[in-house]
């Protein structure tokens, strides 16, 4: 069986045994657990070394990107809980 039926979506050999240290660039809400690379990854430079490049790679491979906000919230679920809390949904 090849390597490649044995992973789950989302999974990253790389990220996972090689370089654990990637996943410093991956964030995950609080709210729903959803899991992205952050858009750190994307900045002028950050390829400029080896390493990160190829983090950049696998991650950009692999995950979606996903931005947080200062409480660890994605976009959507700030928006469903920043509308309930704001009564707009009344």
């Amino acid at each position: 069986m090849s390597h490649s039926k044995m992973n789950k979506r989302g999974y990253s050999l790389y990220v996972e045994s090689w370089n654990p240290s990637a996943k410093h660039f991956i964030n995950t809400c609080a709210v729903c657990g959803r899991k992205g690379y952050s858009p750190t990854i994307e900045m002028e430079g950050f390829c400029d070394v080896p390493v990160h490049r190829a983090i950049y790679t696998e991650l950009k491979q692999t995950l979606c990107e996903l931005a947080l906000d200062e409480h660890g919230r994605c976009e959507v679920c700030a928006r469903l809980q920043d509308g309930v809390t704001d009564g707009k949904n009344e």
